[in-house]
């Protein structure tokens, strides 16, 4: 298991986010780092329906469910505050059937698609910010 990083690059002054994208690419390309394809990643914020919350006033919690292309097989459930679970790409039809106890949230999709790239021992995933699925 490795480390990963997320960090936002500026958008370059007079440039547009795609023109930054490139730029980054291509300095990638310039330090030897090779192409390996795309990848995707989605997630899905639900949080637990108002009938499970014991009292009034009790705060909701919140769970991400999430797919990465790089792990087709599986899928990842992230706990605010708590555990994540890794279970079968199938754990989105269990969701369904918990809808009284977890709520998906309204317009709570987002997904992310681009390039990845391998530099020495790192892969470096670059993509654009990308709008909520509405």
């Amino acid at each position: 298991m490795g480390v990963t990083c997320v960090s936002q690059m500026p958008v370059a002054e007079g440039k547009s986010v795609q023109q930054t994208v490139e730029l980054l690419t291509r300095k990638l390309e310039m330090l030897g780092a090779e192409k390996q394809g795309t990848f995707c990643v989605d997630c899905e914020t639900y949080h637990t329906a108002s009938s499970t919350l014991g009292s009034q006033g009790q705060a909701g919690k919140l769970m991400y469910v999430m797919h990465n292309s790089e792990y087709p097989l599986s899928c990842f459930a992230l706990f605010e505050n708590g555990p994540c679970l890794i279970a079968d790409t199938n754990f989105d039809v269990l969701m369904v059937k918990l809808k009284g106890f977890f709520q998906s949230a309204k317009a709570s999709k987002i997904e992310t698609r681009g390039t990845r790239y391998q530099y020495c021992d790192f892969l470096v995933k670059v993509t654009e910010k990308r709008k909520p699925n509405q």
